[in-house]
């Protein structure tokens, strides 16, 4: 009867130590939830800014090329490019033209990109077969402007920044850095404007 007696007031205490555990365990699961919730709820609203944007360029432009030299000299030649979605909708393709080396503009490079919700941002592949050069960039859309970043075969940074974006016009800034970014030298500018047939 004693033992008895001991037992219940342990019992109650047990039980209402599990429902303090319980309701603690709960109250964790809960906010980690909303933790990944609003984690995921970020992400999405990143993915959506960064396709809105690239969104408005799907089209044909006409580009007016700016390339400059290391001697500070300026070429400027003429092309196109077309953005288009591919791989029912989870790509977006530009095929770029230009006459530098013959006066009527012909293909000379390609790029894919896609947004990558692994790591929640805009990544691009270019292809110039010609020159066998492939170049990886990615970022994320920054207010009204797209920042790409990456290092190209010899391990220099490249800067690619898509910004002053209308309805027909934008330009395009390409920059290199062989000092880990902290001198930038401009390669060259494309002057976009939408192509009207």
């Amino acid at each position: 009867m004693r033992l008895l007696l001991f037992l219940i007031p342990a019992l109650l205490c047990t039980t209402s130590v599990v429902g303090e555990v319980r309701s603690s365990v709960d109250a964790h699961l809960t906010a980690s939830n909303d933790d990944a919730s609003h984690a995921v709820s970020h992400a999405s609203a990143a993915s959506a800014a960064n396709k809105a944007l690239f969104e408005r360029l799907v089209g044909t432009w006409d580009v007016s090329y700016e390339i400059f030299d290391k001697d500070g000299k300026t070429r400027t030649y003429r092309g196109e490019v077309t953005y288009k979605w591919i791989l029912d909708g989870q790509a977006l393709q530009e095929v770029w033209t230009s006459d530098s080396l013959n006066k009527v503009p012909q293909p000379y490079s390609t790029t894919i990109g896609f947004q990558d919700g692994k790591r929640d941002r805009w990544t691009e592949v270019w292809i110039y077969p010609a020159q066998g050069m492939t170049l990886n960039v990615s970022g994320v859309a920054e207010a009204e402007r797209i920042v790409l970043t990456g290092r190209d075969d010899a391990g220099a940074n490249q800067r690619w920044e898509i910004d002053d974006i209308q309805a027909d016009s934008f330009v395009y800034h390409f920059e290199i850095s062989t000092d880990e970014g902290k001198t930038w030298r401009a390669l060259g500018v494309n002057h976009m404007r939408r192509h009207r047939a």
